[in-house]
């Protein structure tokens, strides 16, 4: 009789305790220790394991939220680095573009007098000597090299008049040609990739 009153006695030390000062940190370590001490109070235990789930619920929704904030920040900054990276590369091919134009822009008085020797009475490439053909290897040579920078001639001839690729210094009445069409080129113009940096100077026909 003794040990059951010792018994009841402590498990209701242990429900007044548990009112007063719970417990409970979601982790169970609190339902262990009434295990262990073998006093055992179903009333108790599933209030201890309601503390317990509703403590498990809030942890779990605070990391959640903190996961969430992560991931948002995370996706911002990657966002941000690949417009970055993006904005520095247009930055660098920009730069790149800009100083080949200057370079070439420097070219272009080189290409006119290379056209003027070796085009001197408009003699054909058959008539020319060896000093001329090895000229006309080199000038060659070098159109090879800023090509494949991206310098292309403007071919206007035989086509219509664009303003936008062409400066009209002469206009000329003929029938062989369609009106507002380009009937020669009177020097060379040139664009890079889709830059025009010089337009060609033409001849263009016009009916009265």
């Amino acid at each position: 009789m003794k040990e059951k009153k010792d018994k009841e006695q402590k498990e209701e030390n242990l429900n007044t305790d548990s009112k007063e000062d719970k417990k409970s940190k979601g982790n169970g370590d609190y339902l262990k220790s009434l295990v262990t001490e073998g006093a055992i109070n179903q009333s108790l235990v599933a209030e201890e394991l309601l503390e317990e789930i509703e403590l498990l619920k809030k942890d779990k929704e605070d990391l959640k939220k903190s996961c969430d904030e992560c991931m948002d920040r995370i996706k911002r900054t990657q966002a941000d680095y690949e417009n970055y990276r993006k904005r520095t590369l247009r930055e660098q091919l920009e730069l790149i573009k800009r100083a080949n134009k200057d370079l070439i822009d420097k070219f272009l008085p080189v290409l006119d007098s290379f056209e003027n020797a070796l085009n001197p009475s408009g003699q054909s490439e058959e008539s020319e000597d060896e000093f001329h053909k090895g000229v006309r290897m080199i000038y060659s040579k070098l159109m090879e090299v800023l090509g494949k920078e991206g310098l292309t001639v403007i071919d206007p001839e035989g086509k219509e008049f664009d303003p936008r690729i062409c400066e009209a210094a002469v206009t000329e009445v003929s029938n062989e040609f369609k009106d507002h069409h380009v009937i020669s080129v009177l020097r060379k113009g040139y664009m890079l990739n889709d830059y025009v940096i010089r337009p060609a100077v033409v001849k263009v026909c016009v009916k009265k």
